[in-house]
């Protein structure tokens, strides 16, 4: 058996900073379909990429014919004695895990201990997920529920001439009102350029009066519906 001396510090409570064994052989897959525990292999992204590259380990008790929970582990330097090892998580197809031929060795003895917590915690993120997903999906449902009893009360309210009431019991109780009509009245001010042939800028200032302007404006603003006055 080789030997090999690595640096990788604590997970999930157990040191690995100590001398360890390799394994002589690959163990059968856990699951048909995929590469055995410790086989090196080579993640694909799925958009021509690699996500990861390292000693393998599906989580069998979330995996299917065409994907699963996998973790990946790999040490860095890759073949240097003094190294560290880093992991990689994540579902995967089946069609994205590929062999690597050029690889630095088999996996360490304890890989099986190694990856134990990475999927336990990988388990954990993924419950996590599944119920922040569910619960946005129930206050997106809500949501949605109180709209519907919303617009109901106003047709309610509208048939029985209650529509007073009704916006006081909205108000009071934070609901959606009912949607009506307003008019809405908006002051605008504008800038018009208009072009005087004078000696000078002050003889074209004092060129134009009140009634060029109101001129200026029919002539150019006559599409648009709107009343105006020109100030003095």
């Amino acid at each position: 058996m080789l030997e090999v001396v690595f640096d990788n510090g604590s997970l999930g409570g157990a040191d690995w900073s100590n001398r360890a064994v390799v394994l002589e052989a690959l163990p059968e897959p856990l699951v048909a379909g995929y590469p055995a525990e410790g086989a090196y292999v080579q993640i694909s992204d799925g958009s021509g990429g690699i996500a990861a590259s390292g000693w393998f380990s599906v989580d069998e008790r979330n995996a299917t014919e065409t994907h699963a929970s996998v973790a990946v582990v790999w040490r860095e330097p890759l073949m240097a004695v003094e190294h560290t090892y880093k992991s990689w998580t994540g579902l995967v197809r089946t069609r994205d895990i590929s062999p690597v031929t050029v690889s630095p060795g088999a996996a360490p003895a304890w890989f099986g201990e190694y990856v134990r917590p990475i999927h336990e915690r990988a388990a954990v993120e993924r419950t996590l997920q599944a119920v922040r997903e569910s619960a946005n999906t129930e206050r997106a449902n809500h949501r949605e529920w109180v709209r519907r009893l919303s617009e109901s009360a106003c047709e309610w309210a509208d048939e029985n001439s209650l529509c007073s009431e009704f916006e006081r019991f909205c108000e009071q109780w934070g609901l959606e009102g009912r949607e009506r009509d307003f008019d809405v009245e908006v002051n605008v001010t504008v800038a018009l350029t208009m072009t005087r042939s004078a000696r000078s800028q002050e003889d074209a200032d004092e060129a134009v009066d009140l009634d060029d302007v109101r001129q200026h404006l029919r002539d150019n603003f006559s599409y648009l519906d709107v009343n105006f006055t020109v100030g003095e």
